[in-house]
């Protein structure tokens, strides 16, 4: 069902419609909504692929270790060998493990 909807258009855009409305022998309503319909379709499909994927959290974890890893072999960095057995000294500032 069409409803009703009110537009502002410049003189310019006023005319053309006139112009392709008579060439065309189509009403101007009939050609504004020809040409929105194929418009908003067109920035629909296009805001679709644009759409990032949501990630879950293990992928988004996974992505975040890539990049440090890819930023560690840039800057020739590393972290602590002994993370694992002094995760609470890296975490809480616990005394670290021998």
């Amino acid at each position: 069902m069409l409803q009703r909807t009110q537009i502002l258009l410049d003189e310019e855009t006023k005319r053309d419609l006139e112009y392709l409305s008579e060439v065309k022998n189509q009403s101007i309503s009939k050609l504004v909504r020809t040409y929105l319909a194929d418009k908003v379709k067109a920035e629909k499909k296009r805001a679709r692929r644009k759409k990032v994927k949501k990630m879950s959290g293990v992928e988004t974890l996974l992505k975040m270790a890539e990049s440090a890893e890819k930023l560690a072999k840039k800057y020739k960095i590393s972290g602590p060998k002994d993370v694992s057995s002094n995760i609470d000294h890296y975490l809480y500032g616990a005394p670290k493990k021998k």
